[in-house]
Protein backbone atom coordinates (compact mmCIF):
# COMPACT_ATOMS: atom_id res chain seq x y z
CA UNK A 1 0.00 0.00 0.00
CA UNK A 2 1.46 3.73 -0.81
CA UNK A 3 2.01 6.52 2.27
CA UNK A 4 -0.09 8.51 2.53
CA UNK A 5 1.54 11.95 0.92
CA UNK A 6 3.57 14.59 2.06
CA UNK A 7 5.02 17.80 0.44
CA UNK A 8 8.25 19.27 0.37
CA UNK A 9 9.12 23.01 -1.12
CA UNK A 10 12.04 22.93 -2.82
CA UNK A 11 14.18 25.11 -5.29
CA UNK A 12 14.04 25.82 -8.92
CA UNK A 13 15.34 22.47 -10.68
CA UNK A 14 16.78 24.36 -13.39
CA UNK A 15 18.59 27.68 -11.82
CA UNK A 16 18.05 27.10 -8.06
CA UNK A 17 16.26 30.23 -7.25
CA UNK A 18 13.52 29.44 -4.15
CA UNK A 19 11.50 33.03 -5.65
CA UNK A 20 8.09 31.74 -6.88
CA UNK A 21 5.25 33.34 -8.32
CA UNK A 22 1.87 31.64 -7.55
CA UNK A 23 -0.17 31.13 -10.60
CA UNK A 24 -2.79 28.96 -9.43
CA UNK A 25 -4.01 25.86 -7.57
CA UNK A 26 -6.64 22.86 -8.44
CA UNK A 27 -7.42 19.09 -7.35
CA UNK A 28 -6.59 16.45 -8.80
CA UNK A 29 -8.83 16.62 -12.02
CA UNK A 30 -7.61 13.30 -13.74
CA UNK A 31 -7.95 10.67 -10.87
CA UNK A 32 -10.34 12.89 -8.06
CA UNK A 33 -7.34 12.02 -5.43
CA UNK A 34 -7.64 14.27 -2.39
CA UNK A 35 -5.77 17.35 -1.88
CA UNK A 36 -5.40 20.49 -3.60
CA UNK A 37 -1.69 21.44 -5.58
CA UNK A 38 -0.28 24.73 -6.73
CA UNK A 39 1.33 25.94 -9.94
CA UNK A 40 4.17 28.80 -9.36
CA UNK A 41 6.38 29.92 -11.94
CA UNK A 42 10.15 30.68 -10.99
CA UNK A 43 11.00 34.49 -10.60
CA UNK A 44 14.36 33.90 -12.07
CA UNK A 45 13.94 31.96 -14.84
CA UNK A 46 10.46 31.36 -15.50
CA UNK A 47 10.42 28.01 -15.10
CA UNK A 48 6.96 26.24 -13.67
CA UNK A 49 6.84 23.99 -11.21
CA UNK A 50 3.94 22.91 -8.42
CA UNK A 51 5.61 23.61 -5.65
CA UNK A 52 5.12 22.54 -2.60
CA UNK A 53 4.56 19.21 -4.44
CA UNK A 54 4.69 15.26 -3.24
CA UNK A 55 8.20 13.87 -1.62
CA UNK A 56 9.61 11.07 -3.77
CA UNK A 57 8.90 8.48 -0.93
CA UNK A 58 5.28 9.02 -0.99
CA UNK A 59 4.23 10.34 -4.38
CA UNK A 60 3.37 6.28 -5.10
CA UNK A 61 0.03 7.75 -3.34
CA UNK A 62 -1.22 9.61 -6.89
CA UNK A 63 -0.28 6.33 -9.22
CA UNK A 64 -2.71 3.88 -8.22
CA UNK A 65 -2.93 0.73 -10.52
CA UNK A 66 -5.72 2.04 -12.85
CA UNK A 67 -3.65 4.79 -13.65
CA UNK A 68 -3.84 4.82 -17.39
CA UNK A 69 -0.17 4.16 -18.80
CA UNK A 70 0.22 0.98 -16.89
CA UNK A 71 -2.34 -0.52 -19.59
CA UNK A 72 -2.13 -4.27 -20.84
CA UNK A 73 -0.11 -5.59 -23.81
CA UNK A 74 -1.77 -4.76 -26.94
CA UNK A 75 -2.54 -7.92 -28.01
CA UNK A 76 -4.29 -8.77 -24.95
CA UNK A 77 -6.64 -5.72 -25.35
CA UNK A 78 -10.18 -7.33 -26.21
CA UNK A 79 -10.97 -4.82 -28.73
CA UNK A 80 -9.50 -5.10 -31.91
CA UNK A 81 -10.25 -1.43 -33.13
CA UNK A 82 -8.48 -0.57 -29.52
CA UNK A 83 -5.42 -2.86 -30.32
CA UNK A 84 -5.19 -0.83 -34.16
CA UNK A 85 -5.94 2.28 -32.56
CA UNK A 86 -2.67 1.48 -29.75
CA UNK A 87 -0.59 -0.36 -32.09
CA UNK A 88 -1.23 2.81 -35.01
CA UNK A 89 -0.02 5.18 -32.50
CA UNK A 90 3.18 3.04 -31.51
CA UNK A 91 4.48 2.86 -35.45
CA UNK A 92 3.91 6.86 -35.40
CA UNK A 93 6.19 7.09 -32.73
CA UNK A 94 8.68 4.40 -34.44
CA UNK A 95 8.32 6.56 -37.90
CA UNK A 96 9.20 9.75 -36.07
CA UNK A 97 12.32 8.64 -34.89
CA UNK A 98 13.50 7.17 -38.11
CA UNK A 99 13.63 10.08 -39.54
CA UNK A 100 16.63 10.97 -37.56
CA UNK A 101 18.31 7.42 -37.05
CA UNK A 102 17.32 4.05 -38.38
CA UNK A 103 18.09 1.30 -36.05
CA UNK A 104 20.52 0.57 -32.99
CA UNK A 105 20.07 0.16 -29.15
CA UNK A 106 17.14 2.43 -27.66
CA UNK A 107 16.23 2.72 -24.05
CA UNK A 108 12.56 4.16 -22.91
CA UNK A 109 12.77 5.60 -19.80
CA UNK A 110 9.59 5.32 -17.62
CA UNK A 111 8.58 2.09 -20.20
CA UNK A 112 5.86 1.15 -18.10
CA UNK A 113 4.67 -2.01 -19.02
CA UNK A 114 6.49 -1.83 -22.29
CA UNK A 115 4.19 -1.74 -25.33
CA UNK A 116 6.11 0.68 -26.73
CA UNK A 117 9.38 -1.57 -26.81
CA UNK A 118 7.97 -4.22 -27.69
CA UNK A 119 6.69 -2.78 -31.00
CA UNK A 120 9.93 -1.16 -31.36
CA UNK A 121 11.34 -4.84 -31.03
CA UNK A 122 9.12 -6.22 -33.23
CA UNK A 123 10.72 -4.62 -36.11
CA UNK A 124 13.30 -5.62 -36.48
CA UNK A 125 15.57 -2.26 -36.32
CA UNK A 126 16.11 -2.12 -32.89
CA UNK A 127 17.88 -3.67 -29.54
CA UNK A 128 15.55 -2.54 -26.61
CA UNK A 129 15.34 -1.55 -22.91
CA UNK A 130 13.58 0.04 -20.61
CA UNK A 131 13.56 1.30 -17.16
CA UNK A 132 10.71 1.67 -15.14
CA UNK A 133 10.11 2.98 -11.46
CA UNK A 134 7.39 0.97 -11.02
CA UNK A 135 8.06 -2.43 -10.15
CA UNK A 136 4.49 -3.93 -10.86
CA UNK A 137 4.22 -2.43 -14.50
CA UNK A 138 8.25 -3.66 -14.97
CA UNK A 139 7.23 -7.20 -14.27
CA UNK A 140 4.51 -7.54 -16.41
CA UNK A 141 6.84 -6.39 -19.30
CA UNK A 142 9.02 -8.73 -18.08
CA UNK A 143 7.17 -11.31 -17.76
CA UNK A 144 4.35 -11.25 -20.46
CA UNK A 145 6.61 -9.78 -23.21
CA UNK A 146 10.17 -10.72 -22.55
CA UNK A 147 11.59 -7.57 -22.41
CA UNK A 148 14.79 -6.26 -20.51
CA UNK A 149 13.24 -3.81 -17.65
CA UNK A 150 15.73 -1.89 -15.54
CA UNK A 151 13.43 -1.45 -12.26
CA UNK A 152 13.53 2.07 -10.77
CA UNK A 153 14.82 5.43 -11.81
CA UNK A 154 17.22 6.26 -14.62
CA UNK A 155 19.98 8.30 -12.03
CA UNK A 156 19.69 4.83 -9.64
CA UNK A 157 19.69 1.83 -12.03
CA UNK A 158 23.95 1.08 -13.15
CA UNK A 159 24.00 1.79 -17.20
CA UNK A 160 26.66 1.75 -18.99
CA UNK A 161 27.67 5.42 -20.42
CA UNK A 162 27.87 6.19 -24.00
CA UNK A 163 25.84 2.92 -25.33
CA UNK A 164 22.67 4.01 -26.51
CA UNK A 165 22.02 5.39 -30.02
CA UNK A 166 18.06 6.42 -28.98
CA UNK A 167 17.01 7.44 -25.25
CA UNK A 168 12.98 7.83 -25.15
CA UNK A 169 10.62 9.43 -22.40
CA UNK A 170 7.34 9.47 -23.54
CA UNK A 171 5.09 12.12 -21.06
CA UNK A 172 7.34 11.46 -18.56
CA UNK A 173 9.91 14.57 -18.18
CA UNK A 174 7.22 16.58 -16.53
CA UNK A 175 6.68 14.13 -13.41
CA UNK A 176 10.22 13.98 -12.59
CA UNK A 177 11.20 15.29 -9.22
CA UNK A 178 14.83 15.86 -10.96
CA UNK A 179 14.76 16.89 -14.51
CA UNK A 180 18.73 18.32 -14.71
CA UNK A 181 19.71 15.53 -12.75
CA UNK A 182 17.98 12.57 -15.35
CA UNK A 183 18.95 15.04 -18.56
CA UNK A 184 22.67 14.50 -17.60
CA UNK A 185 21.98 11.39 -16.96
CA UNK A 186 20.66 10.79 -20.75
CA UNK A 187 23.59 13.14 -21.87
CA UNK A 188 25.90 10.33 -20.42
CA UNK A 189 24.05 7.51 -21.58
CA UNK A 190 23.74 8.62 -25.17
CA UNK A 191 26.72 7.65 -27.83
CA UNK A 192 27.57 10.75 -29.42
CA UNK A 193 25.60 12.10 -31.89
CA UNK A 194 22.88 10.05 -30.37
CA UNK A 195 18.99 11.17 -29.77
CA UNK A 196 17.09 12.19 -27.09
CA UNK A 197 13.21 11.76 -27.61
CA UNK A 198 11.32 13.06 -25.55
CA UNK A 199 7.18 14.35 -25.25
CA UNK A 200 5.82 17.02 -22.59
CA UNK A 201 2.61 19.10 -22.28
CA UNK A 202 3.23 22.01 -24.56
CA UNK A 203 2.79 25.31 -23.11
CA UNK A 204 2.31 26.97 -26.08
CA UNK A 205 -0.76 24.80 -26.73
CA UNK A 206 -4.11 26.59 -27.97
CA UNK A 207 -5.86 24.80 -25.41
CA UNK A 208 -3.63 25.90 -22.06
CA UNK A 209 -4.06 29.42 -23.68
CA UNK A 210 -8.24 28.50 -23.77
CA UNK A 211 -9.01 26.77 -21.09
CA UNK A 212 -5.75 27.82 -18.50
CA UNK A 213 -6.00 26.10 -15.15
CA UNK A 214 -8.46 23.34 -16.43
CA UNK A 215 -5.99 22.47 -19.47
CA UNK A 216 -5.81 18.67 -19.48
CA UNK A 217 -1.45 18.96 -19.11
CA UNK A 218 -1.13 20.55 -16.15
CA UNK A 219 -2.17 17.22 -14.44
CA UNK A 220 -1.82 17.92 -11.02
CA UNK A 221 -0.28 16.95 -8.61
CA UNK A 222 1.80 14.11 -11.14
CA UNK A 223 3.19 16.50 -13.31
CA UNK A 224 5.93 18.45 -11.31
CA UNK A 225 7.40 20.46 -14.03
CA UNK A 226 6.64 22.11 -17.50
CA UNK A 227 8.95 23.49 -19.16
CA UNK A 228 8.18 25.96 -22.34
CA UNK A 229 10.28 24.95 -25.79
CA UNK A 230 12.59 27.71 -24.78
CA UNK A 231 13.39 26.77 -21.43
CA UNK A 232 13.60 23.39 -22.50
CA UNK A 233 16.09 24.25 -25.36
CA UNK A 234 18.42 25.61 -22.91
CA UNK A 235 17.90 23.03 -20.23
CA UNK A 236 19.45 20.79 -22.90
CA UNK A 237 22.08 22.88 -24.44
CA UNK A 238 23.28 22.74 -20.68
CA UNK A 239 23.47 19.15 -20.62
CA UNK A 240 25.25 19.07 -24.45
CA UNK A 241 22.32 18.45 -26.27
CA UNK A 242 20.71 20.73 -28.97
CA UNK A 243 17.26 20.21 -30.04
CA UNK A 244 16.61 19.50 -34.13
CA UNK A 245 12.69 19.46 -34.18
CA UNK A 246 9.51 19.88 -32.78
CA UNK A 247 6.23 17.81 -33.71
CA UNK A 248 2.78 16.99 -32.30
CA UNK A 249 2.84 13.09 -32.96
CA UNK A 250 -0.52 12.61 -31.32
CA UNK A 251 -3.78 14.68 -32.49
CA UNK A 252 -5.27 18.11 -31.01
CA UNK A 253 -8.70 16.04 -30.23
CA UNK A 254 -8.44 13.61 -27.60
CA UNK A 255 -6.57 16.02 -25.60
CA UNK A 256 -9.37 18.50 -25.95
CA UNK A 257 -11.76 16.22 -24.85
CA UNK A 258 -10.61 15.71 -21.40
CA UNK A 259 -9.26 19.38 -21.42
CA UNK A 260 -13.49 19.83 -22.17
CA UNK A 261 -14.21 17.56 -19.43
CA UNK A 262 -12.01 18.93 -16.76
CA UNK A 263 -13.42 22.63 -17.53
CA UNK A 264 -17.60 21.80 -17.78
CA UNK A 265 -17.11 19.50 -14.71
CA UNK A 266 -15.09 22.52 -12.87
CA UNK A 267 -17.94 24.66 -13.91
CA UNK A 268 -21.03 23.06 -13.45
CA UNK A 269 -20.38 19.97 -11.82
CA UNK A 270 -20.84 16.09 -12.95
CA UNK A 271 -24.56 16.30 -13.73
CA UNK A 272 -26.17 14.80 -16.51
CA UNK A 273 -25.88 17.79 -18.65
CA UNK A 274 -22.47 17.58 -18.50
CA UNK A 275 -22.31 14.45 -19.24
CA UNK A 276 -24.53 14.74 -22.37
CA UNK A 277 -22.44 17.99 -23.31
CA UNK A 278 -19.59 15.20 -23.16
CA UNK A 279 -20.75 12.63 -25.41
CA UNK A 280 -22.00 15.17 -27.64
CA UNK A 281 -18.68 16.37 -28.22
CA UNK A 282 -17.10 13.10 -28.87
CA UNK A 283 -19.53 11.82 -31.23
CA UNK A 284 -18.20 11.01 -34.69
CA UNK A 285 -20.08 13.75 -36.64
CA UNK A 286 -18.88 15.93 -34.04
CA UNK A 287 -15.40 14.20 -34.67
CA UNK A 288 -15.94 14.75 -38.85
CA UNK A 289 -17.34 18.31 -38.34
CA UNK A 290 -13.77 19.61 -36.43
CA UNK A 291 -11.59 17.50 -38.24
CA UNK A 292 -9.83 19.91 -40.38
CA UNK A 293 -9.53 22.78 -37.33
CA UNK A 294 -7.78 19.83 -35.24
CA UNK A 295 -5.83 18.75 -38.22
CA UNK A 296 -4.83 22.28 -38.77
CA UNK A 297 -3.91 22.97 -34.68
CA UNK A 298 -1.87 19.45 -34.69
CA UNK A 299 0.37 20.86 -37.62
CA UNK A 300 0.77 23.81 -36.65
CA UNK A 301 2.34 22.38 -33.53
CA UNK A 302 -0.60 23.64 -31.12
CA UNK A 303 -1.79 20.62 -29.53
CA UNK A 304 -1.43 19.86 -25.90
CA UNK A 305 1.62 16.96 -26.35
CA UNK A 306 4.67 17.96 -28.22
CA UNK A 307 8.09 15.81 -29.13
CA UNK A 308 11.36 17.03 -29.12
CA UNK A 309 14.15 15.80 -31.05
CA UNK A 310 17.44 16.52 -29.89
CA UNK A 311 20.88 15.14 -30.44
CA UNK A 312 24.06 15.23 -28.28
CA UNK A 313 26.84 16.97 -29.52
CA UNK A 314 29.88 14.78 -30.94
Amino acid sequence: MSLEPSFESVACDFCGSTEALPLFEGPDRLLGLPGRFRVVRCARCGLLRQDPRPTRETIDFYYPPEYEPYSIAIDEEPSRLRRWDRRYGMRKRQRAIERHCSGGRLLDVGCATGNFLYEMARSGHWQVEGVEPNAEAARYGQEHLGLTIHIGELTRVDLPSGTYDVITMWNVFEHLHEPMTNLRAVARLLKPGGWFVFSIPNLESWEQRLLGKYWMGWELPRHLYYPSAALMVAMLREVGMEIRDWQCLVGAYPSFLLSLRFWLEGVGGRTPLTRALLALSASLPARLITAPLFGLITRLNRASLITGFAQLRA
